[in-house]
């Protein structure tokens, strides 16, 4: 601004004047103009001293050995050519002396001293330049006196007029208003000044207070465009690279910020903490974890101390927890707790627990699992306690898992994981057999309304009853599983257990309905839906269904059902019953071949015991009702030589031994065989009662063939005495009365020839 006013001051010297001067001032001027201000003003002095000049001329010359002094830093010299020239002249000269006075107090930090000079311009006439520079001046002066309304009062006038000074006003204008809280407003100034090519020499200034304003709104977006615009030197030079590449950074720019940075660096090669941190925010926001864990390392070595170091150990975790070395994760933990503030250590406390339950680390996992309930949120604080009690169960202490699942679950009952923690418990619960405690889990784990809880939970709830022979309760469990879930995971094993409970009622309509509904739910491989039944269960309900329709005389689709069966691979699995009855059925149906099949699939799992006899005595059955006698009197041999201590299918064996012994003729072993299966038979069964029956009557065939009559006669009697049907008895009493009139015992003959008259009248 000095040098505007000192050309427009020389342009408007008349020629007349300058025509007139001495050659001393023309050689003093070309000084002047060339910047030699030193020599310049040594010639202007000396040519003041002669004192030949006129008052104009003289006070030209004192104004420009002021801008000399100025220019040499003698402000007060200077200031008191100026007053010389105001005292001594008037019109533009005296304006332009004084503008140039109150300038020089103004940059001085003399505000109050400059402001009446400047307020007394205002009164007085002057080019448009210079009443545009004393104006644009005394909004300087009123800003500095904290006079900002004025001052922007005169900002906004020189804005309408045009000119030079309508980019200095506009730039201080913008200033002012930023200072103010009207960022935005500001931020309107600027860039209506950096697109005015006109005042393209305000551009890197106006760039530079539009960054800053930008950086205050945290616009990085913005700022790292203004940032732009200024470029690396001007950045440099306004000690703004730092504050560019956090901007950049901030803006989703790393590249940019990074080369920032590295100006920054060639600047200033020292490192300082935020710088690092800077660093290593780019670093991961590029990718590169190595050079991120660089930097947040050097904040933790060499400035342990700085508020950032936190941050650092913070961020440095975060990256390795990221890493899938759970063990190493811990170990930087331990290494870095110090630096890490209570906060910091809750903010942590999800990796931690993720590393701990990986590696099994029991104390970190309580600890981590401590901080996250600290801070109050359910969801977190729940799923770690969750995690918890998971991984106490993992380490084999069940007890205390249970116990921190039902825990957790009733000191967060709306958290996402109560439902299943309560569910986790009952069954922890159950399995240690601590029934009261499982009921307590159970029911928490039906009220938390977790639907994907709520059907493993009815599940339960049902086994649970089943277990406890709670039949009815079962079955309404049950029921609203099928109701509500018909499609569930468990829904076959539902319809399962509900077809159980209808077979073993008798309700054999409803069982088969049942089973049915069992067998058809799910498929194998499927990803969703009901799981299908295992193939034990399938046997089981086929089974089970077989004999409901069988007992309704839908013999053929009992048949067809159990067709597959035959080729079962896991026959072993089948109960010994089941094989049994399905033996009996091809028998009954005269399957012969079926029968035997299903005799086989037992004996070729059965080495020994039970099985191994029923087994055997399965494949007689089928291998008499073939006519193989032969082969059917090897198999009962065989079922009663397998029986080393007494079993429930001996009798049975026995009395087919005996049967086909008779058949043949040999009738001492029949004799023994009949024997065998009276005392091995189990008359609380009316099935056994039958079998005893039958063994009586061959074992008095067989006496009275080898001739022992007191022997058959007192099978015979047992049968009179213990028995009352028509067939069997009626031919018992034959046999007695035969006997004992062989014997010579006719009044006992006739005795029992009474008892049956009486008996038995039709026979």
């Amino acid at each position: 601004m000095r040098r505007i006013l000192a050309f427009t001051l020389f342009l408007a010297l008349p020629l007349a004047v300058l025509a007139a001067a001495d050659t001393r001032l023309v050689f003093a001027d070309g000084l002047w103009r060339r910047g030699l201000h030193a020599s310049a003003a040594s010639e202007y002095e000396s040519i003041l001293q002669a004192g030949d000049l006129a008052p104009e001329v003289a006070a030209d010359v004192r104004f420009r050995l002021a801008e000399c002094y100025e220019a040499m830093n003698k402000q007060e010299m200077a200031r008191d050519c100026f007053r010389q020239v105001i005292s001594a002249t008037t019109g533009e000269r005296k304006f332009a002396a004084q503008l140039r006075l109150a300038s020089s107090l103004l940059e001085a930090g003399k505000a109050k001293d400059a402001q009446p000079l400047l307020e007394a311009l205002m009164a007085m006439p002057g080019t448009p330049e210079l009443e545009d520079a004393a104006k644009y001046r005394l909004g300087v002066c009123y800003e500095t006196l904290g006079r900002r309304r004025d001052a922007t009062t005169l900002y906004r006038l020189l804005l309408k007029r045009g000119g030079e000074y309508a980019a200095f006003s506009r730039l201080r204008l913008a200033d002012l208003i930023g200072q103010t809280g009207k960022q935005k407003e500001a931020l309107k100034l600027c860039d209506d000044l950096l697109n005015d090519p006109v005042a393209e020499a305000r551009h890197n200034a106006a760039a530079n207070l539009a960054f800053r304003l930008a950086y205050s709104l945290q616009d990085f977006e913005a700022a790292a465009g203004y940032a732009r615009k200024l470029g690396e030197v001007e950045l440099g030079k306004a000690e703004l690279l730092l504050s560019a590449a956090w901007a950049s950074a901030k803006a989703n720019v790393p590249q940019e910020a990074r080369a920032w940075l590295a100006a920054e660096k060639l600047r200033k090669p020292q490192a300082t903490a935020d710088r690092l941190w800077l660093e290593g925010a780019i670093s991961t926001a590029l990718g590169d974890d190595a050079g991120a864990l660089t930097a947040y390392e050097r904040i933790l070595s060499e400035f342990p101390k700085s508020e950032l170091a936190a941050q650092a150990a913070e961020a440095m975790l975060s990256i390795r927890a990221k890493a899938g070395d759970p063990k190493g994760f811990l170990g930087h933990y331990s290494r870095v707790e110090a630096f890490l503030s209570p906060a910091t250590r809750t903010t942590l406390a999800p990796y931690v627990l993720d590393a701990a339950v990986q590696t099994r680390n029991l104390k970190a996992t309580a600890e981590a699992a401590t901080l996250i309930a600290e801070t109050g949120e359910a969801k977190p604080a729940a799923e770690a306690a969750y995690r918890h009690a998971w991984l106490l169960q993992q380490l084999g202490d069940e007890p205390a898992a249970a116990e921190a699942w039902l825990a957790s679950a009733e000191r967060w009952p709306t958290a996402p994981t109560a439902g299943r923690a309560a569910y986790a418990a009952a069954i922890t619960f159950r399995k240690n057999n601590a029934p009261d405690r499982a009921e307590t889990a159970l029911a928490f784990a039906l009220k938390s309304g977790d639907a994907e809880v709520l059907p493993d939970a009815l599940m339960l709830k049902a086994r649970t009853q089943l277990s406890e022979n709670d039949i009815p309760g079962a079955a309404t469990t049950i029921d609203e599983y099928l109701t509500r879930f018909p499609m569930g995971t468990q829904a076959a094993e539902a319809a399962y257990l509900r077809g159980l409970i209808f077979f073993n009622a008798k309700d054999f309509i409803a069982a088969d309905k049942t089973l049915a509904k069992a067998l058809s739910l799910g498929a194998e491989g499927q990803t969703a839906g009901p799981t299908p039944l295992p193939h034990a269960r399938r046997t089981d309900a086929a089974l089970r269904r077989a004999q409901a329709l069988h007992v309704q005389g839908r013999g053929d689709e009992a048949a067809a059902l159990l067709q597959p069966l035959l080729g079962l691979k896991d026959a072993e699995a089948l109960d010994p019953a089941y094989l049994r009855w399905l033996a009996d059925f091809r028998l009954g149906r005269k399957e012969w071949a079926a029968a035997e099949t299903a005799a086989k699939l037992l004996a070729e799992k059965s080495a020994e015991g039970p099985d191994r006899v029923l087994a055997q005595t399965l494949l007689g059955r089928a291998a008499e009702g073939q006519g193989a006698a032969a082969t059917a009197i090897t198999a009962y041999e065989a079922a009663l030589a397998a029986a080393t201590t007494p079993t429930q299918y001996d009798a049975e064996a026995a009395l087919g031994l005996g049967r086909l012994r008779l058949a043949e003729g040999t009738y001492a072993k029949a004799r023994e065989a009949f024997t065998t299966a009276i005392a091995r038979v189990n008359t609380d069964q009316a099935i056994g009662l039958a079998r005893q029956a039958e063994a009586l009557t061959g074992l008095a065939k067989a006496c009275a063939a080898l001739n022992l009559p007191e022997e058959a006669l007192r099978a015979d009697m047992r049968l009179i005495i213990f028995y009352d049907d028509p067939a069997i008895v009626s031919a018992a009493f034959d046999r007695a009365i035969s006997n004992l009139n062989a014997l010579g015992r006719t009044a006992e003959a006739e005795n029992l020839k009474a008892e049956k008259a009486q008996r038995y009248p039709s026979k």
